[in-house]
């Protein structure tokens, strides 16, 4: 019996895990950690070839004004995540207004619809800093 209740139990963190991560598909607003301004919009998708999920960003913004220029509408700033444990790791975080790649972390906050995106020197990300992105 107590065999049975660990498979379920297993299976339903699976499923809410899941569940969870698929939240983040679609567009969100990227906000400044520093400065509190939106710095652009990214889109959140999975590649349905490598289960992979990546970001492009949709508009961008600099000193409170949109920038039209092409070099950076739909260009990939999330790149090669995966899930693991309910968070979304393993990629990379392209930082445009710095020319600056990062490891990154990703995890998804059900109780305010937010993203923690966590961009580091390390892989540990010991060394960095962390931005909410909200939908």
């Amino acid at each position: 019996m107590k065999k049975i209740f660990f498979i379920v139990l297993f299976f339903a963190i699976a499923l809410i895990s899941n569940a969870q991560i698929d939240k983040i598909l679609g567009e969100w607003r990227t906000i400044d950690d520093k400065t509190g301004e939106t710095t652009g919009y990214v889109l959140f998708y999975q590649n349905p070839d490598n289960g992979l999920y990546y970001g492009k960003t949709t508009r961008v913004f600099e000193g409170g004004k949109e920038l039209f220029d092409e070099q950076y509408i739909g260009l990939v700033v999330v790149k090669d995540f995966k899930l693991e444990d309910g968070m979304l790791v393993g990629g990379t975080l392209f930082e445009p207004h710095e020319n600056k790649t990062y490891y990154g972390k990703i995890s998804y906050n059900a109780k305010d619809n937010t993203l923690t995106v966590r961009g580091s020197l390390d892989r540990r990300g010991w060394l960095g800093r962390s931005q909410t992105w909200v939908k």
